[in-house]
């Protein structure tokens, strides 16, 4: 009898065992089929002012950033702009467009064709400014702040 017993034994702690193996198992798959929370956003984010109207821009471009900041500081009116894109990016809102943040650019010119207000024409009419123009480049754009 002490041998059956021992086998006994033995068999038990080896069907504890394999049980805790396959928790953990069950527990590590679990915890890897749990998305990843999104990333953070990268780039600088800034309300930009055009003739009273204002918009939100994204850049993600280091360079660009820096002559962001530059024209923040000394509140420099110009152009600046970039590819035109629906939706509002998850930081243009109240807007159903954005500027796509890869895109942006500052210059001291810019064909007039994109010129224009955030609301009074770019929301007024988006199919045009996206469908048609596809860029939107305000030419009196003043940053306000940096968010």
């Amino acid at each position: 009898m002490g041998e059956i017993e021992a086998t006994t034994r033995r068999a038990g702690r080896a069907r504890r065992g394999v049980l805790a193996l396959a928790v953990t198992a069950s527990a590590l798959l679990v915890g890897a089929c749990v998305p990843p929370p999104p990333p953070a956003p990268t780039g600088a984010t800034y309300r930009v002012d055009v003739a009273g109207e204002t918009f939100t821009l994204r850049a993600t471009n280091p360079a660009v950033i820096a002559q962001l900041d530059a024209a923040l500081a000394s509140r420099r009116v110009g152009v600046l702009g970039g590819e035109l894109l629906r939706g509002n990016g998850g930081f243009n809102a109240p807007h159903q467009w954005h500027i796509d943040p890869a895109t942006v650019y500052v210059a001291d010119l810019a064909m007039e064709v994109c010129d224009g207000r955030p609301f009074s024409e770019v929301s007024a009419d988006i199919d045009y400014w996206v469908d048609v123009l596809g860029t939107y480049c305000p030419w009196a754009a003043r940053l306000t702040a940096r968010l």
